[in-house]
């Protein structure tokens, strides 16, 4: 009797050990594939804000139990100072490590046909192709530069938008796959609402990172484009 309930408690142990196995397994490789993608896109980043920077990748179980509607976010102190630390979701990061390491990617093939001087981007196949690369790409940029100190959201997306090509590139694109993205994301940027509006997203104004060139939204040849100068950081 004793050998029998001996047998039965081995069995209850190895039953629990596989069933406590899988959930542990699974949070382990959680754990490493976040790792992984933030120290893909922590270069980036800090290349683009032109300070060491951290990238912190939303979890898969806290992205569950997320109700926030944002992709990312960077948080200042009551002075104003921002932390060096970018907080990309889960599905943002997830994108990006799709992204990342590609040539070219399918879904962005249709930016090559698209004269974005006439097309309406919003709406189009093209758009609901390709929106959901571009907007993880500007994300990675917009907050990086939230961490170089701008603050305005209109401002910080235009940065964001003359860094989107390089970016795109260190992570794998080809160059003018890369510009395509920044130019189709410059051809949205009228179409953004609220704190992100502006029209003043082009060549030639406060705006424009290289002022002294006549390119936007890219420079060739394509390098980190770093931070604004001191004056422009509002």
């Amino acid at each position: 009797m004793q050998r029998g309930l001996a047998a039965a408690d081995r069995r209850s142990v190895r039953l629990l050990a596989a069933v406590l196995l899988v959930p542990t397994a699974l949070v382990v490789w959680q754990w490493w594939s976040d790792a992984r993608t933030e120290a893909r896109l922590t270069p980036v980043a800090s290349a683009i804000a032109g300070r060491e920077v951290e990238v912190d990748c939303q979890g898969l179980w806290a992205s569950l139990l997320d109700a926030q509607a944002r992709q990312g976010e960077v948080l200042f102190d009551p002075n104003g100072v921002p932390e060096s630390r970018i907080y990309l979701t889960h599905s943002t990061c997830d994108r990006l490590w799709a992204f990342a390491g590609k040539r070219r990617h399918s879904e962005l093939d249709c930016l090559a046909g698209v004269d974005w001087r006439t097309a309406s981007p919003l709406g189009s196949r093209c758009y609901r192709e390709s929106a959901n690369t571009i907007y993880a790409l500007l994300t990675l940029a917009h907050e990086a530069y939230h961490t170089a100190g701008v603050t305005s959201e209109a401002r910080t997306n235009c940065y964001a938008i003359q860094a989107l090509a390089w970016a795109a590139a260190a992570l794998g694109a080809d160059p003018r796959e890369a510009e395509r993205i920044a130019v189709a994301m410059a051809a949205l940027e009228p179409q953004q609402r609220g704190d992100y509006a502006t029209g003043r997203c082009q060549a030639g104004t406060e705006l424009d990172l290289h002022p002294e060139t006549p390119d936007f939204p890219t420079e060739w040849p394509l390098s980190p484009p770093g931070a604004p100068a001191a004056g422009r950081l509002t």
